[in-house]
């Protein structure tokens, strides 16, 4: 695993945060691990990615289940993934955005 994950006590509670985020591939480390983009090097940057399955069930009124995910910076995301993806048969698909 790729995060280290401590506690701490806030004067309400008691909660988890990620104090250290490494790419599962290379083990490089997130700039900033506990932020909404922790591969973001710059201040404009956005660098976001997300490798994950959730399985489970949802009811009208609950649902549970398991995520697997991995920890991949955008560097290995677009030099080793994507071209395995790509080697296997599978085409990216791209979205624009914009606000």
């Amino acid at each position: 695993m790729s995060r280290l994950v401590k506690k701490r006590m806030r004067p309400e509670r008691e909660e988890e945060y990620i104090a250290e985020l490494r790419c599962d591939i290379c083990g490089r480390k997130a700039p900033k691990p506990g932020g909404d983009h922790p591969w973001k090097e710059e201040i404009y940057d956005i660098h976001d990615v997300d490798v994950k399955l959730r399985e489970g069930d949802q009811y009208p009124d609950s649902g549970s289940g398991e995520e697997t995910s991995f920890d991949i910076c955008p560097k290995c995301f677009k030099e080793r993934l994507i071209p395995a993806l790509f080697a296997m048969g599978a085409q990216p698909r791209k979205v624009d955005w914009g606000y």
